[in-house]
């Protein structure tokens, strides 16, 4: 770990990775809150701040590429066949067993119209529209995938740079993304994804990584009220309205930087000990966000809507949600890594420090 945790705390095992336990307590505690959301969503209660997972795991991905760059140099073409290998595998074989299924049985997916060009879209991460007209790929959730992957190529490109000019260079890029998009109107699915607001906050993460790997500590009361902090700026949601769209990445965005600055600086205070079963969910939150969905409507599909009281609909959906996740984390995801791995010629230590941010579904 990059702190190691007081002796009078469960000790890391000797085997396990050097990672951020809190940063995949945080992943574990984002993939929770969305599917919550969603089990909240289709029993029509309101939990509409569970979306703000997906700015809690921006934040994250923004620190965690930043500081792994700095501690493992690597090529602009590395960097990408990484993160290629980290997050395509799994996303190709729900989406592809999605669209298989229904067109086989359509009756199972009634509301996914897998179209060529949709599916063709959704598996090359390019922002289109689907049968709706929203901006969504085959998998819903999968929108801030593609948010993620053109984060990585911006990225990317910054690595060809000099290290002087790497952080001028993302900070210049977004800002100036950002304003694009507030000054220039389109209805461009792409233009509309590349210029959101939503993307500072990758460069929010990134900052944080700048101040972290330069050394910063803070005291440990302030890193715990920090995280308070954050999580009463979430409760507060009601408070501004269940979406922020319009405001997001200042009502959702800055409270995530103070939850993921409070756990990192924690951390490295030797503050945070290791928790298996939080870690796990950690480890497992990108297929509990990619295939959460299936389970949750299952769950309503089974009993009916309204059969049961809405606590026991959304606690079994949440349950499900995250048995089917970790079944798929387990018997699907860690086995295509390994085989990607292998294949790459390199060993697979997994959960690696630089594993994917797991998105999250934005509000519908």
């Amino acid at each position: 770990m990059v702190a190691s945790a007081a002796s009078s705390q469960p000790a890391m095992p000797a085997s396990r990775p050097k990672d951020l336990a809190f940063i995949q307590y945080l992943r574990g505690f984002a993939a929770t809150a969305v599917l919550v959301f969603h089990a909240c969503q289709r029993a029509q209660a309101d939990f509409g701040v569970g979306a703000a997972g997906v700015d809690l795991f921006f934040v994250i991905s923004g620190f965690i590429m930043w500081v792994v760059s700095d501690a493992r140099p690597l090529t602009p073409r590395q960097f990408i066949t990484r993160r290629i290998e980290r997050i395509v595998p799994l996303y190709w074989a729900v989406t592809l067993a999605a669209a298989a299924v229904a067109i086989v049985a359509p009756a199972v997916f009634p509301n996914m119209t897998p179209t060529a060009a949709h599916v063709l879209g959704s598996i090359f991460f390019v922002p289109h529209r689907d049968a709706t007209g929203e901006i969504y790929p085959l998998i819903v959730p999968g929108w801030s995938l593609n948010y993620e992957m053109f984060f990585y190529a911006i990225f990317a490109v910054a690595l060809g740079l000099s290290a002087r000019l790497r952080l001028p260079f993302l900070i210049v890029t977004f800002a100036a993304l950002a304003a694009a998009g507030r000054m220039v109107s389109s209805d461009s699915p792409a233009w509309l994804t590349y210029t959101d607001p939503l993307l500072l906050e990758f460069l929010a993460g990134v900052l944080l990584g700048v101040a972290y790997t330069r050394g910063a500590r803070l005291p440990s009361a302030l890193s715990v009220l920090l995280i308070l902090a954050g999580l009463a700026a979430y409760a507060g949601t009601p408070w501004y309205g269940q979406y922020v769209e319009a405001w997001r990445p200042a009502l959702w965005g800055l409270p995530a930087l103070a939850i993921v600055s409070g756990a990192v600086f924690l951390e490295r205070a030797g503050k945070v000990p290791y928790l298996r079963l939080p870690h796990f969910i950690g480890d497992a939150s990108y297929s509990v966000y990619l295939v959460h969905g299936f389970a949750v409507s299952a769950v309503f599909r089974l009993f009916g809507e309204g059969r049961l009281p809405m606590g026991v609909e959304i606690a079994l959906s949440v349950l499900a949600g995250l048995a089917v996740g970790s079944a798929t984390y387990l018997l699907v995801e860690r086995p295509l890594l390994r085989l990607v791995k292998y294949r790459g010629g390199r060993r697979l230590s997994t959960p690696t420090p630089d594993a994917p941010a797991a998105a999250v579904s934005r509000p519908a």
